[in-house]
C-alpha cells in the first residue's frame, strides 16, 4: 500500500475492490474548486469508502523538480452512498451537488473505475506520464531543450511520450517533436 503526505493530510493509495453493494449506490460527487482531497479525508474520517483517482504531476522550478498529485477528475470524488450518508459528506462543506444514478449509469461508473483502479496498478509498477491536459491545439511553453523559452501549439499527440509542436520562428513554422515532459499548458 503505497501513502503519501499531503499538506498534512495521509493519503493511501490502496487498490481497493470497487462493486456493487445492497443499497448502497456509487455516485459523482461534485466538489467545491479543490476541494476534493479534502472531502476524500472527511470520508476517511466517517468511514465512507470513496475513491479519488490521482496523477502525479512533476513540475520543474529551475533546478528544483516538485511531484504534485492532482485529482484525474478536477471536481469529483466517487462515493458509495446512500441518502443518510450524503447528509453526513454534506457537513464537509465540500460538496456542491451529487449526480443522480440508476441501475444502468451506475453499472457503466463502476466499470470505468475499475479500469482506473487497474490503470492505477500499472502505474504504481510502471514509470507512466500522464498530462490529461495536453491536447491538439493547446498553447504550451517549451520548459527543456534546444527550444526552451519559446511557445508553441501542439499539432499532434504521437504517443503517451512524444508531441509535435508546431514553433512560430521569424515568421517560419517550424514542426518539432519532442518529449512529452518537455512541454506545459500555457496557463492564461
Amino acid at each position: 500500500m503505497e501513502c503519501f503526505i499531503l499538506k498534512g493530510i495521509r493519503y493511501e493509495s490502496r487498490l481497493m475492490e470497487i462493486n456493487k453493494v445492497d443499497k448502497l449506490v456509487w455516485t459523482p460527487i461534485k466538489t467545491k474548486p479543490r476541494q476534493e482531497k479534502k472531502l476524500k479525508h472527511f470520508c476517511g474520517q466517517n468511514s465512507v469508502d470513496c475513491y479519488l483517482p490521482l496523477y502525479k504531476k512533476i513540475k520543474r522550478y529551475g533546478r528544483k523538480t516538485v511531484e504534485h498529485w492532482l485529482p484525474m477528475f478536477p471536481g469529483y470524488v466517487f462515493v458509495l452512498l446512500d441518502d443518510e450518508i450524503y447528509s453526513t459528506l454534506v457537513r464537509s462543506g465540500s460538496i456542491v451537488y451529487r449526480i443522480c444514478m440508476n441501475d444502468i449509469s451506475e453499472k457503466r461508473l463502476i466499470e470505468d473505475l475499475q479500469t482506473l483502479l487497474k490503470f492505477e496498478k500499472i502505474a504504481a509498477d510502471n514509470d507512466i506520464v500522464i498530462k490529461p491536459d495536453i491536447l491538439e491545439g493547446k498553447k504550451v511553453s517549451i520548459i527543456e531543450g534546444p527550444f526552451k523559452g519559446m511557445q508553441g501549439v501542439i499539432e499532434k499527440r504521437k504517443n503517451k511520450f512524444a508531441v509535435t509542436v508546431d514553433i512560430d520562428i521569424l515568421g517560419q513554422s517550424v514542426s518539432a517533436d519532442m518529449d512529452i515532459e518537455d512541454v506545459e499548458i500555457d496557463e492564461f
